[in-house]
């Protein structure tokens, strides 16, 4: 990543506020119940929750390392988007459906034009980063390298079994946004005995969790920790590395042209 940030003479020539981390987690409308207040002795304790299992919504959010966010895009498992879900939404959110519930390369390209549109990378001016995950829809959508290109715009994807470490949003926000996402449905269901959380109400109770998470520290402590920004390779040991170990890929390979042996260098670590 240094080779990116920085220029010949060592200066960096991508400024925080072009450096964008995103990042998709899914939410369920049935929420896991937490600890539970009960009185001592009590052997048989319960809480309120939707269902055995429900529908499952992947959001997609993004940040950038002086915190500035972009309203997330929201997919729903279904096949055909009904506006009603978007009702009290973040403001500005994009709301898809996908037959999967998951992001596919289709959806990929429709988000990066979207993506676009708010982070207005300069043609002419410095580079825009952008930090995502080893997803294949990520890596190997020929159109979004395309107009990543055109754009002005360099796309890193973090390694397998990295992303806890390397992904600013794994490390500071969505754990953030599933508590207080958590806290909301079990309010919800207080206030509404008796009846279900559904996907016309995931919105409203995700824009309440992504508002109090959605903070400038949370972000750029986020950058901080993975080393992105400030830049700090150093923040990693060589035993971080020991997962990805297993799912390695060799860039290239090389013949000897006196010996006719081919040979597969290792992938290079802390760059």
């Amino acid at each position: 990543m240094s080779h990116v940030l920085f220029d010949n003479n060592g200066t960096c020539s991508i400024p925080p506020s072009n450096i964008y981390n995103a990042d998709e987690s899914s939410f369920s409308v049935c929420y896991k119940p937490g600890k539970v207040l009960a009185a001592k002795g009590k052997r048989s304790v319960g809480a309120i929750t939707s269902l055995e299992k429900g529908k499952t919504m992947t959001v997609l959010c993004y940040v950038n390392a002086v915190g500035s966010f972009i309203p997330p895009m929201i997919v729903y498992s279904r096949v055909r988007m009904k506006p009603a879900f978007s009702y009290r939404a973040p403001a500005g959110c994009l709301g898809v459906a996908a037959k999967s519930g998951w992001i596919n390369t289709e959806l990929l390209t429709r988000w990066f034009e979207y993506f676009l549109t708010y982070a207005k990378p300069s043609v002419n001016g410095p580079k825009t980063l952008l930090v995502l995950g080893g997803h294949c829809s990520h890596v190997k959508n020929l159109e979004v390298i395309k107009r990543a290109h055109e754009s002005n715009v360099v796309i890193i994807s973090s390694p397998s079994h990295c992303t806890h470490k390397l992904q600013p949003l794994d490390i500071s926000f969505f754990k953030s946004v599933n508590v207080n996402y958590n806290k909301a449905i079990q309010c919800w269901h207080r206030e509404h005995p008796g009846r279900p959380v559904t996907e016309e109400d995931f919105a409203e109770l995700f824009s309440g969790a992504y508002g109090i998470a959605a903070t400038v520290k949370n972000a750029t402590s986020g950058f901080r920790a993975s080393g992105i920004f400030p830049f700090n390779p150093n923040v990693f040991s060589d035993k971080d590395f020991l997962a990805p170990d297993a799912t390695d890929r060799p860039i290239y390979s090389r013949t000897d042209e006196d010996t006719g042996m081919t040979t597969i260098p290792r992938l290079q670590r802390h760059q």
